[in-house]
């Protein structure tokens, strides 16, 4: 506590960091980050030490906490820049989406562009993919809804351009969001489950085996909540086999 003029003072917050200058500080963020990106993706976050970090980026732990407060940090910042490329990219994308609207571009056109668009940001980000799959839970609670907020986002634009399908006549309409989602886990499976997929060379080849299974999805004809209620009802109301061969004495 500081104490002036026999006033008491609140205890000054910490700065994030002790680099000023905005360049410099960017650049060792990212240095570090680099180097901390990969030692988490290798032998896990909470195997990693500062320590390792700092020797990996060729800084000495002392200046490693000059641009970070914690290993924590280092860790939110990863997801932070990356879900910030996501967010860019869905920027262009609402406006392109905007712009083929008004001029009649088929809708599975549409949706296909936009699908097209999250799978090549997905293999750009393949690494951080794996590390949020991984180690999203090693954040803070505030942190982790701020980074799912993000995610949140981009399936609602993938719902508007299904929706818009279905405004159209194109799509049937019924489970939008799970549709959504679908194509969300396809795409993201390029980085979590790239061992299952190595018969593809290169994203191009996953997208254009993936395009028409993903327009499948988005076609298909799903069940209504109230009709799969009502088979299930007439499945419980089914009489057993031992009731219905069973005698009266």
């Amino acid at each position: 506590m500081e104490r002036v003029k026999g006033q008491v003072l609140r205890k000054r917050r910490k700065p994030t960091s002790q680099v000023m200058d905005e360049q410099r500080l960017l650049e060792g963020r990212e240095r570090i980050a680099a180097a901390a990106a990969s030692l988490f993706l290798d032998g896990g976050y909470h195997s990693t030490s500062v320590r390792e970090i700092a020797y990996k980026a060729g800084l000495s732990v002392g200046s490693v906490f000059n641009y970070f407060r914690s290993k924590e940090e280092i860790l939110f910042f990863l997801f932070a820049r990356n879900q910030a490329r996501f967010e860019a990219s869905l920027q262009d994308q609402r406006v392109k989406f905007a712009q083929l609207k008004e001029q009649g571009v088929d809708p599975r056109e549409l949706l296909m562009l936009a699908y097209r668009s999250y799978v090549q940001v997905i293999d750009e980000s393949r690494r951080y993919t794996v590390l949020a799959y991984q180690e999203l839970k090693s954040l803070t609670v505030a942190e982790r809804r701020r980074l799912l907020e993000g995610e949140e986002r981009i399936q609602r634009f993938m719902e508007e351009v299904i929706a818009y399908g279905v405004e159209k006549g194109v799509f049937p309409a019924g489970d939008i969001d799970l549709k959504a989602h679908c194509l969300l886990v396809l795409a993201q499976a390029w980085a979590v489950r790239r061992w299952a997929l190595k018969r593809f060379a290169k994203v191009d080849d996953y997208f254009a085996t993936l395009q028409p299974i993903a327009l499948g999805i988005v076609c298909s004809e799903t069940p209504s909540l109230h009709s799969v209620e009502m088979v299930a009802a007439a499945g419980s109301h089914k009489t057993a086999p031992d009731e219905r061969n069973a005698t009266v004495e």
